[in-house]
């Protein structure tokens, strides 16, 4: 069985909770991370490929943000299906033709998010609420790729989730834990120093922060369940 391979960007920026739904399942995976050096694995020896966020523009000039662009189509172009979380998924849309910029405002904290028709069509069997509450960090934005199915939309910013030729693009962060929010509030206190509609302070992220994991969980299960058995690694539901 081909493992995942999940690729972080820096240290901050794990894949937390997707791992723990991972090992649950007995799911095989290998990590990567972007700070390594190393080259990109061959593609031809995986089942799937997670980019998770990154606190740099998918527009910055470095080598290896091309190089996982190049990733990203070849990947596409052998039907191994690709996950993109915040910056991963404003890699995918770059990738295919769509525009990553600057938004208007920050997206930072507790957010409601809705699940298109489309949405709800394709992932029929894997029940999705019509609107979720999800938790969000970033400073850019981007648009859909031509032909792309817009999956998931939200108040202060617009595209959140996407699907494009086996390529799901995600805005938000379902793969957040306790842990790692607390951290993002910690090192990126600037940030949150002061709140506005779309962007709350640390206060407004951490209340009840347990409680809003686990009610996020419900959803992050079914998207990753989702995903998880368009890689052959998990059934699809009949």
């Amino acid at each position: 069985m081909k493992p995942l391979l999940i690729i972080s960007h820096v240290a901050c920026s794990r894949p937390g909770y997707l791992c723990e739904y991972l090992d649950r399942h007995r799911l095989p995976y290998q990590r990567f991370s972007i700070e390594s050096g190393e080259p990109l694995p061959s593609p031809d020896r995986l089942s799937g490929l997670v980019l998770l966020g990154a606190p740099v523009s998918v527009n910055s000039e470095q080598a290896w943000i091309e190089q996982e662009i190049e990733l990203v189509r070849d990947c596409a172009e052998r039907n191994i299906p690709v996950f993109g979380i915040c910056f991963g998924g404003q890699l995918i849309s770059k990738a295919f033709g769509g525009e990553v910029f600057r938004a208007s405002t920050m997206q930072i904290g507790w957010h409601p998010v809705t699940i298109t028709e489309q949405g709800r069509q394709l992932f029929n069997g894997h029940p999705m609420p019509a609107q979720f509450t999800a938790f969000e960090w970033h400073e850019d934005t981007f648009t859909l790729p031509a032909g792309a199915v817009p999956l998931f939309s939200g108040g202060c910013i617009g595209n959140q989730g996407f699907l494009y030729r086996g390529c799901l693009a995600v805005q938000f962060h379902p793969e957040v834990t306790e842990e790692i929010v607390r951290e993002w509030v910690a090192r990126y206190e600037a940030c949150v120093d002061n709140p506005t509609l779309c962007r709350q302070d640390h206060n407004a992220i951490l209340q009840d922060l347990r409680q809003k994991l686990a009610a996020m969980r419900q959803m992050s299960d079914n998207l990753f369940h989702w995903w998880l058995s368009q890689t052959n690694l998990i059934k699809k539901p009949r």
